[in-house]
């Protein structure tokens, strides 16, 4: 084992309790549904379920995808079962066997609810699938995901200009984007966003899915991502975009930026291509010192969006960015050797732990004002956008860089 720098050892430490000992046993015994099957669609900050909340397509997928990934890393059986547990509920409810994909969202008897076809979230399915797929084995999980996939080849990607519209109808008839959840503006038809999520389960599918299609596919989203998504000259992404790739909006999202920085390295360095991880390389590089500089604070703690022509950001500290804040500068830090970087995710940890996690309840507070306390909000510890997948996923990527440099 060779010797390991203290710091990491001590993000290593504290991942491994806080996704142990918090993260997961809240979700295990909390959100469990057991009347109409799977998990809870909302659950107030104390976790008591929300009476009759509906059931997200986000929020159901990435539960396959974190106890899936939590099983694959750390090997307990519970996360299995779970895992298990939500993938059986999703393929029953929510897979579309007459039209293909997957429904939005499901009432909280497992209904079709809203039958649209979200781009953003059919992504999240492909994820979901994938990773269960590389966890557990099951070839079932690859087809669906496969099923998908297709799916959005077929009707989705823009051939002519590269990268993929953002909503459909049920039965796979393009629709306004604007109507979409994630995106912005009448001119708006790609975002960065889905954009960005589409990359994580392209590259994951292709852990589990080798072969030259897959490569070529996922290589050509990498180049738009870098190409076309990533304003080089500032080292941010372009959060939304017409069809020809020209700006709609001069919004920066800090929280993305980083998330971004490493989920592109992993795509280059999954793709095994040489050219690819050097061209990454220097853009996230570039994005991770442009976070740092301009959108850390100074308890650590990344700032949640600038809006273009205003100020100052907005300060308030959402959970997510505070979860890829530590796994990005971790990561710049692997590619540069720079101790800023691991300074900066070890100080993010240290604030996620004092601010962010709910020590009375359990899991993490969704929003944090500027006076550090919890805001009140529609937004409930869990909800449609609110699953363990950012903090879990934070964890388990630091225990496993952390288990690859104690091998080296």
């Amino acid at each position: 084992m060779s010797k390991m720098d203290p710091r990491f050892e001590k993000l290593y430490q504290l991942a491994l309790d806080e996704i142990e000992n918090n993260i997961m046993p809240f979700w295990i015994e909390k959100t469990q549904d057991k009347e109409f099957g799977g998990f809870y669609g909302a659950c107030g900050d104390d976790g008591t379920p929300v009476e009759k909340a509906s059931k997200c397509l986000i929020l159901c997928a990435r539960l396959i995808w974190s106890f899936a990934s939590a099983y694959r890393v750390l090997k307990k059986p519970e996360y299995l079962e779970m895992a298990k547990r939500a993938y059986d509920y999703f393929v029953e409810h929510f897979v579309d066997r007459e039209n293909g994909g997957v429904y939005y969202m499901v009432d909280y008897k497992g209904e079709p609810e809203d039958r649209k076809k979200l781009v953003y979230g059919e992504a999240f399915a492909i994820y979901a699938f994938s990773e269960y797929c590389r966890a557990t084995g099951d070839t079932r999980a690859l087809d669906e995901a496969l099923s998908i996939f297709e799916l959005l080849e077929k009707h989705a990607y823009d051939a002519k200009n590269k990268g993929y519209w953002e909503l459909y109808t049920p039965q796979w008839e393009k629709m306004d984007s604007k109507e979409s959840r994630v995106s912005h503006g009448d001119a708006t038809t790609k975002t960065m966003n889905t954009h960005l999520h589409l990359i994580e389960a392209y590259t994951c599918l292709l852990r589990v899915w080798k072969n030259d299609r897959m490569q070529d596919k996922v290589r050509e989203h990498l180049d738009v991502m870098l190409d076309r998504i990533v304003n080089q000259e500032i080292g941010h992404y372009i959060m939304f975009l017409d069809d020809l790739w020209n700006p709609t909006s001069q919004d920066v999202s800090p929280g993305h930026d980083i998330e971004g920085t490493w989920l592109m390295m992993e795509t280059a360095e999954v793709l095994g291509e040489e050219a690819m991880v050097e061209k990454a390389k220097p853009i996230c590089l570039k994005m991770a010192a442009a976070c740092l500089e301009e959108d850390v604070l100074p308890d650590g703690s990344m700032v949640y969006e600038v809006k273009a022509g205003e100020d100052r950001p907005l300060t308030n500290r959402s959970w997510w960015v505070q979860a890829e804040t530590v796994v990005g500068f971790l990561n710049a830090w692997e590619l540069s050797g720079e101790d800023r970087f691991l300074d900066a995710s070890l100080k993010a940890m240290e604030f996620i732990r004092e601010h962010v996690v709910d020590h009375i309840h359990g899991e993490w507070f969704p929003m944090l004002g500027d006076d550090l306390k919890p805001v009140v909000s529609n937004e409930q510890k869990v909800s449609g956008w609110k699953a363990p997948y950012h903090n879990s996923r934070m964890c388990l990527e630091i225990i496993e860089r952390y288990r690859k440099h104690a091998k080296a």
